[in-house]
């Protein structure tokens, strides 16, 4: 990526890349409280679209049943660590997510999923979603973004823009400037 100002087709371009290329992220739903609710899980990318499965018995489905707004951050970290960080970049996005009922999508998602996900060769995990009548069935849920942030130490060190989403959810429509610097906070010796 160059060093010149990114545009909202290269922030797409990225954060589809990075939603294809990396695996594992954190994804928050709202409990019950209203609290976030985080946990480890598998992306699938399709574009812009974050797919992820659960079973019907969690926590994170009755969450997502009665409010479908989420948010998850994925991040690519070189294996090398501090040399690799010319590397590093991460998404943080918010969005709305809806569970997946239509066949054809679910195939989708599966094509996707073993493209994307090289130990599922040797493994039928995902079959359940072809069986009617399983208990504790596997479902699948989309997330369509809606705003978020992306950071990206490739056209920068230190990298990072505000993105908001179409309303189809399959591109950046608008990027805007990052603040770099926060409200004043007292140090911890009670200076102001």
């Amino acid at each position: 990526m160059a060093s010149t100002q990114p545009t909202a087709d290269d922030a797409t371009r990225a954060i589809a890349a990075l939603l294809r290329e990396e695996e594992i992220g954190a994804v928050a739903v709202l409990d019950e409280d209203g609290f976030p609710s985080a946990a480890m899980m598998h992306f699938v990318g399709d574009g812009l679209t974050a797919y992820l499965h659960t079973f019907t018995y969690t926590r994170k489905y009755a969450n997502i049943l009665r409010d479908g707004r989420v948010s998850y951050t994925l991040a690519h970290l070189p294996a090398d660590g501090f040399a690799g960080r010319t590397e590093a970049r991460h998404v943080q996005v918010t969005g709305r997510a809806s569970f997946v009922e239509d066949p054809q999508e679910i195939e989708r998602v599966l094509r996707l999923s073993h493209e994307q996900f090289a130990w599922l060769k040797d493994s039928d995990m995902y079959e359940n979603f072809r069986r009617a009548g399983v208990r504790l069935r596997q479902v699948f849920f989309r997330v369509d973004p809606v705003h978020g942030v992306w950071q990206d130490n490739r056209v920068r060190m230190m990298f990072r823009t505000k993105v908001r989403f179409s309303d189809d959810g399959k591109r950046v429509s608008e990027l805007t400037a990052y603040p770099m610097t926060g409200p004043s906070v007292p140090s911890l010796r009670g200076e102001s």
